[in-house]
C-alpha cells in the first residue's frame, strides 16, 4: 500500500508540474489574473491554460488517493519527483534536451524517492499518535501566520502601486507551496480524525472540502507567480516549499512518526535531502554542469585520484563520464529555431 501511495504521489506531482508549464504558456496572452468574471472567463476559454488546470485538478485526485493511504511526511517529500517527470517529458517530447547536470539531478530525485519508499515501508497507522487538540491548534496557528504574511505582502504591493517587487513571483510560488502543503495536511487530517471518531465519511469529506479551498488559493498564487516569473523557478519554489512545510505539518500537527531504527532514519533523511537537492538543481539548470566534462575526465586520469580509487571503480566512472559527455545538450537558440 505504501508503494502504491508513493507512485500515486509522484504521478500527482508530475501532472501538476505539466499543468504549471501549460498554464505558464497560456498566461502569455492573458491579462493579469483577478477574481472578476470577465477575467476568469478569458482564462477558462484559453485552451492551453484550461488544459493545464485540468492536469492540476487530475493531479489533486491522485494526491487525495495517496494521502488516504500514507502519512503526509512520506507523501510530500516524494512529490518532488514530479519535476523528474516534467524534465523527462521536456527532454523526449518538448525538444528541450537535458544537460549533464540536470540528468544528475534527475538521478538524485529518483534515488531519493526509492530511498523514502524503502525507509518508510515499516511505518504503520498504529505508529501515528494524533491529538485532535494539537492538530487544530497547529493548523490554526499556521493558517494565522500565513494570513499575516499575505497581509504584509499586499501592504507592500499597495505601496509600490503598479510596479511589482522583484521578489513578487518567488513569493507567490512560496505562498502557493504553503497552501498546497496545507491542502495535503487537511486532506490527511480528515481521514485520520474520521478513523479516531468513527465518522469516516463526514470528516473525510470535510477534509477534502478544506483541501479544495486551500488548493484553489494555491492555484491563484501559483497563477500570479507564473504570470510574472519563470515556470521552472516557480515550480521549484512551490515544490520545495510543499515538501518542507508538508513534512513539518505532518510531524507536528498529525503526530506522524519517522522511521524508528537508526539506519532507516538516516536513509529517510538522506533520501529527503536527495529529493530536495535534485529539485533545487533542476530549477537551477543542474548546478551549471553542461556537456563539457573535460575537468572530470582530467580528474579521473590524475595520479592522486588513480592512487585512491580502485581500478574497477575508476574504469566504471571513466566509461560513465565518456558516455554522459555524448548526451545531447539543450541549446536555447538552436533548439528553439528547430522547434519552430
Amino acid at each position: 500500500i505504501m508503494w502504491l501511495a508513493i507512485m500515486a504521489a509522484v504521478a500527482s506531482s508530475g501532472m501538476s508540474s505539466v499543468g504549471k508549464v501549460l498554464q505558464r504558456k497560456g498566461t502569455k496572452t492573458l491579462p493579469q489574473f483577478s477574481a472578476d468574471i470577465k477575467t476568469l472567463s478569458k482564462y477558462l476559454l484559453n485552451r492551453t491554460w484550461a488544459l493545464g488546470l485540468l492536469c492540476d485538478i487530475s493531479g489533486s485526485f491522485f494526491m487525495v488517493s495517496a494521502l488516504a493511504s500514507a502519512p503526509v511526511s512520506v507523501i510530500q517529500p516524494v512529490s518532488g519527483g514530479g519535476l523528474v517527470f516534467l524534465s523527462l517529458l521536456s527532454h523526449f517530447f518538448f525538444n528541450e534536451k537535458l544537460k549533464f547536470g540536470e540528468w544528475v539531478a534527475v538521478g538524485f530525485c529518483f534515488v531519493g524517492i526509492v530511498g523514502v519508499g524503502v525507509a518508510t515501508t515499516g511505518i504503520t497507522q498504529q505508529d501515528q499518535q494524533t491529538s485532535v487538540v494539537r492538530l487544530v491548534l497547529t493548523l490554526a496557528s499556521f493558517f494565522g501566520i500565513l494570513m499575516l504574511g499575505l497581509r504584509k505582502m499586499r501592504q507592500l504591493q499597495s505601496r509600490m502601486g503598479k510596479s511589482k517587487p522583484k521578489a513578487f513571483a518567488p513569493t507567490c510560488g512560496f505562498f502557493a507551496g504553503c497552501f498546497f502543503s496545507l491542502s495535503a495536511t487537511t486532506t490527511r487530517s480528515g481521514f485520520v480524525v474520521g478513523e479516531l471518531t468513527g465518522r469516516r465519511l463526514f470528516f473525510g469529506l470535510g477534509g477534502v472540502g478544506c483541501s479544495i479551498c486551500n488548493t484553489s488559493v494555491g492555484f491563484m498564487y501559483q497563477t500570479l507567480g507564473l504570470r510574472e516569473g519563470n515556470a521552472v523557478m516557480i515550480s521549484t519554489i512551490t515544490t520545495v516549499t510543499t515538501i518542507m512545510i508538508g513534512m513539518c505539518l505532518g510531524i507536528f500537527a498529525l503526530g506522524e512518526t519517522l522511521p524508528s531504527s537508526r539506519p532507516t532514519f538516516l536513509l529517510h533523511v538522506m533520501s529527503c535531502a536527495a529529493i530536495t537537492t535534485g529539485s533545487l538543481a533542476l530549477g537551477n539548470g543542474g548546478w551549471g554542469l553542461g556537456g563539457d566534462l573535460s575537468l572530470v575526465e582530467k580528474a579521473l586520469k590524475s595520479k592522486r585520484i588513480s592512487g585512491v580509487l580502485p581500478a574497477r571503480v575508476k574504469m566504471t566512472l571513466s566509461r560513465y563520464v565518456s558516455s554522459a559527455a555524448k548526451l545531447p545538450v539543450y541549446n536555447p537558440s538552436t533548439d528553439s529555431k528547430s522547434a519552430n
